[in-house]
């Protein structure tokens, strides 16, 4: 028989790592809404390559590190002050309140501060690793921008059509900063950010469609409350154009530049066919999703092209570079 002692004391150390497992999870999905972080770290990652030089890898361990903590730091205070200042409205949606570890109790608000400030302080020093003036001013630049969002008293998001206008210099911002630190802005860079800036107010315009009735019965003025939602369906049809419009030159720059990126685009095109054809019925509109398709396909292409020149790769597809 076991020692009563033994089995009180695994049975203790069995729920202190539970407990801790928890409060990790906790703090990733509902304080910095890990998911959500991943995909800006990921679209801000595509400006690092983009930024890239043909240089031994070695130069790059350091901008690497910075870029890694601070880029992380910087987006996960951007989803953190949004849940700090959201808790009221959050704690009355149903389907926010388990985003949100403030609104719903899990994390006290002096906690969140003052983790709040630790992402902000922790970008600008490391950021002074890389000697460089500009990427430092940026650093800041970028931790105001992302504070603007939610904080009073701009608070962008609750100003109706600022808070669409936000997301597009955000992720412009996010993607030149990537290539900031990598150490070049070239053409690509910004085509791309121009592209993703205008891809993430689809997502954004969409959201106000999505939460209409919510945030009219709940008095929450978004664009779509303030306009109206036939006027938002008008207006997110234009910004899906303006998407496609500043498609075209990634696409005939680098899109066409090797074999294999022309495979992509044209899978790219068939997959969103297919997505078209297969749940239109359950999204809605067909021409909300085929860009976002294609959009995707276009970005990765990107990516493809920048590796391959940093390999000293030729171009040999039909690219107006060539």
């Amino acid at each position: 028989m076991p020692d009563v002692c033994e089995t009180m004391t695994t049975s203790t150390n069995h729920l202190s790592f539970d407990k801790k497992n928890n409060i990790v999870a906790v703090f990733l999905a509902e304080f910095i809404r890990i998911r959500g972080v991943v995909g800006w770290f990921a679209i801000s990652s595509v400006g690092f390559i983009l930024g890239m030089s043909p240089l031994p890898l070695s130069a790059y361990l350091v901008p690497l590190f910075v870029f890694l903590v601070s880029t992380f730091c910087i987006i996960s205070f951007t989803f953190a002050i949004n849940n700090r200042y959201d808790i009221d409205s959050d704690r009355r949606n149903h389907k926010k309140i388990h985003f949100n570890a403030m609104a719903s109790g899990k994390i006290s608000t002096e906690t969140g501060a003052f983790v709040n400030i630790i992402f902000v302080i922790i970008p600008p020093l490391t950021v002074t690793l890389l000697f460089n003036l500009w990427v430092f001013l940026f650093c800041l630049l970028l931790i105001f921008w992302m504070w603007a969002y939610s904080s009073p008293p701009l608070r962008l998001k609750g100003r109706p059509g600022a808070d669409i206008i936000w997301h597009f210099i955000a992720f412009v911002l996010l993607v030149l900063w990537g290539s900031s630190i990598a150490g070049s802005l070239g053409l690509i860079s910004w085509l791309v950010a121009v592209s993703i800036g205008v891809f993430s107010c689809i997502a954004q315009v969409l959201n106000h469609i999505n939460d209409y009735e919510f945030d009219r019965e709940s008095g929450t003025v978004t664009y779509a409350v303030w306009r109206g939602l036939d006027t938002t369906v008008a207006t997110l049809k234009v910004i899906i154009i303006l998407h496609l419009v500043f498609l075209i030159p990634l696409i005939f720059l680098y899109s066409l530049a090797y074999s294999y990126t022309i495979g992509v685009l044209i899978a790219g095109i068939l997959v969103g066919i297919f997505v078209v054809e297969t749940r239109k019925h359950a999204l809605g509109s067909s021409a909300y999703y085929f860009p976002v398709v294609l959009g995707f396909a276009v970005y990765i292409n990107c990516v493809i092209y920048q590796i391959a020149v940093l390999f000293g790769e030729p171009i040999i597809g039909l690219s107006f570079l060539a």
